[in-house]
């Protein structure tokens, strides 16, 4: 047994790119500045701390008093600073050149502001793939970092022999890397203090020299009842009492002090992983819910620790599968990074390309990610920022570009059209549809709307909610409190898409459509033509524009579908049947107003947020940049407008989330098809 058990201690504080000002605020006042206020009051308290390069701009920006007591504490030495990515990206998922860039922007930081060189790094989420060692050599390469306990067993290492801190290479580039104990995670802070010590002394009894806690900040007064917990009703001071109460045989450190006072245990390999509950939300949904019952059982046989370095779940990456919107915003990423380096407009394009690699709009698992829209166009307006520099020399001798590639990497090609003004993308084995519509000087893209996906906590829909306000919090991953909806308004949520939420859809239907289930459902049911596979036949380009015609057939149904793109900001789309279809059509649009702003129909704003119509145009507004596209025809239409809503998961519970407008142009399949014209306009 060791004389001293050192509690390497790590509090990692983010918020994302593209939150809210109201939650940075929250998180100083109740989380951030409150725990700097109360470790200031016990120096011999000691821990590392880490800040995302998000929060540390909010600090100089908006909290000028922060960073003064924040150095105060590092230099006595109380607080280490650990460095990382500086946007929070997943470093495995960007290219080589953004993650040394992502790590140079983080120390520099940290240098010019508290005078100090970052030992450690704090990987985004945890996620750990064996390439990292050699993808970030260099001059920023951290020396050590810290991981899931779940990494090491799933190396082999049995229970009892993940402490201390391993090394690690690739190709001969080694990281000294720190196992986190999964069952501190889970005690602190929603036990009392004196559980938390006695499991530390039980680990002292074992024989274990360093054990490490490594966590989310927010659990110290964000996460929901945690404010009142930890602050108000004091845990934070108690854990620190009780601590310098066994200070004779426990030491709470910055983990770089339990590497310069003990030797590493030996070499590790770690494989590709991250902390057990996200390998668990990577999964898609019907094979998440066995792997829950799978956990639930050996939980229950009590053979969990035993068999959870088996019971593994997927990994991050499978998110860009789960999620088509995910990897859209990925690839797209991967696009511009590529372009920045090709026209050569680092300087001044790369700070976007950083910011749109924050990695929280990219998942979805406990937090809103993916489903808070807010997060989607931070990534896409920063990529669209960085787009519309390159653009200036892209664009120098031509208004647009259409190119011919795999740009989802899914195996087949799309059409992408990119110009100063519009960029729109086509997808041909979808119906000829816009999977991406984006409006380069606003840098906003309507076409970010997402689709209503079934999720592993959907069966939980009928189980009552559980109470965030009892005297000690549950933790957050068990949290399921409906917020404001019913059980049957939630039942009525869980309808989901068969087909991606992209625009200039054409639906063929034989039978008339029943208005009221699209105004209840907001999907085509049976529609002949709906995922009916194109082939691009005719590709014209002018100095104006380009002319793009796709052949669609099936069955008895033959389709052209003709876009005429007008470099100056609009689009044209044009339908010849071979034969009369009969039944009727349907044209269907998906688009984001990022505020939730209701359409105009013939000019007038809608009053409710389902409608029918007889109509000749449709507008679509965002409302912060006055960006607004129209969607008009000569003829009259049918029209229905129904909003796209999902239900999903927040740390608070269930919430309906709100992710764009679906507009269906309606009419008999027995008369002509007039043209449709989108055209972008803006309140300049």
């Amino acid at each position: 047994m060791p004389e001293k058990l050192l509690l390497g201690f790590c509090v990692h504080a983010h918020q994302p790119v593209g939150n809210f000002d109201s939650v940075f605020k929250q998180g100083y006042e109740e989380c951030y500045k409150p725990l700097i206020e109360i470790l200031k009051d016990y120096p011999q308290i000691r821990m590392t701390l880490h800040y995302t390069g998000p929060l540390l701009e909010w600090f100089e920006a908006e909290a000028p008093d922060f960073f003064p007591l924040v150095k105060h504490l590092v230099d006595r030495s109380q607080v280490e600073l650990m460095g990382g990515g500086f946007f929070e990206p997943i470093m495995p998922v960007i290219p080589e050149d953004d993650a040394r860039e992502q790590l140079r922007l983080m120390n520099e930081f940290l240098f010019e502001k508290f005078g100090i060189r970052p030992q450690g790094m704090w990987c985004a989420e945890r996620i750990w793939d064996p390439s990292m060692p050699k993808k970030i050599a260099g001059d920023h390469a951290p020396e050590y970092t810290l991981l899931d306990d779940s990494h090491f067993l799933s190396a082999g290492l049995e229970r009892h022999e993940v402490h201390g801190y391993f090394v690690t290479e690739r190709e001969g580039h080694s990281m000294n890397v720190f196992p986190i104990d999964m069952k501190l995670r889970y005690l602190i802070p929603f036990k009392e203090p004196r559980e938390v010590i006695a499991y530390l002394l039980q680990l002292r009894e074992e024989g274990v020299e360093v054990v490490t806690y490594g966590d989310d900040g927010e659990k110290f007064g964000m996460w929901p009842g945690t404010y009142e917990w930890v602050i108000l009703k004091g845990w934070l001071r108690r854990f620190f009492d009780e601590l310098l109460a066994h200070r004779d045989v426990i030491e709470m450190v910055p983990l770089i002090d339990a590497r310069e006072r003990h030797a590493p245990r030996g070499l590790i390999y770690l494989p590709t992983a991250t902390y057990q509950e996200m390998m668990e939300w990577s999964l898609f949904s019907a094979q998440g819910r066995n792997y829950e019952d799978l956990v639930k059982k050996s939980k229950e046989e009590e053979t969990w620790e035993k068999n959870r370095a088996f019971l593994r779940g997927g990994m991050w990456d499978n998110f860009l599968a789960k999620y088509p919107e995910s990897n859209l915003m990925h690839k797209k990423m991967l696009v511009v990074s590529s372009l920045i380096r090709e026209y050569g407009v680092e300087a001044e394009a790369l700070p976007f390309l950083l910011k749109a690699q924050c990695n929280c709009a990219y998942w979805h698992g406990l937090f809103g990610g993916i489903y808070i829209a807010s997060l989607r166009h931070a990534i896409y307006e920063n990529l669209l920022k960085a787009e519309e520099i390159l653009n200036r020399k892209r664009f120098q001798e031509r208004a647009c570009d259409v190119q011919i590639s795999d740009y989802d990497r899914d195996g087949r090609d799309e059409v992408l059209i990119s110009g100063r003004v519009l960029n729109c993308f086509i997808t041909p084995h979808n119906s000829a549809s816009v999977f991406a519509l984006e409006h380069v000087p606003s840098h906003y893209s309507f076409s970010n709307t997402l689709m209503r996906h079934p999720e592993i906590y959907h069966r939980k829909i009928e189980e009552p909610g559980t109470d965030v306000g009892e005297a000690i919090p549950h933790r957050a991953h068990d949290v399921i409190e409906v917020k404001t909806l019913s059980p049957e308004a939630r039942r009525e949520l869980l309808i989901y898409d068969a087909y991606p939420k992209n625009s200039c859809m054409t639906h063929v239907l034989e039978s008339p459509l029943h208005l009221d289930v699209l105004l209840k459902e907001n999907r085509i049911n049976g529609a002949a033509s709906t995922l009916m596979p194109f082939e691009l036949v005719h590709t014209s380009v002018t100095g104006a524009g380009v002319e793009l015609r796709f052949h669609g057939s099936q069955g008895r149904l033959s389709l052209e579908k003709t876009y005429h793109y007008d470099a100056a900001g609009s689009i044209t789309l044009s339908h010849m049947f071979e034969e009369d279809p009969g039944g009727w059509i349907v044209l269907e649009w998906n688009l984001m107003a990022l505020y939730r702003q209701r359409p105009w129909v013939d000019s007038r704003q809608m009053e409710q947020d389902r409608g029918y119509f007889q109509a000749r145009l449709v507008e679509v507004e965002d409302g912060p940049s006055g960006v607004r596209l129209a969607i008009e025809s000569p003829a009259e239409w049918d029209v229905c407008i129904v909003p796209i809503e999902c239900l999903s998961q927040s740390e608070e519970g269930f919430e309906k989330t709100f992710q764009g407008w679906s507009i269906y142009f309606i009419r008999p399949g027995t008369t002509p098809i007039p043209d449709i014209r989108l055209d972008v306009r803006t309140s300049s």
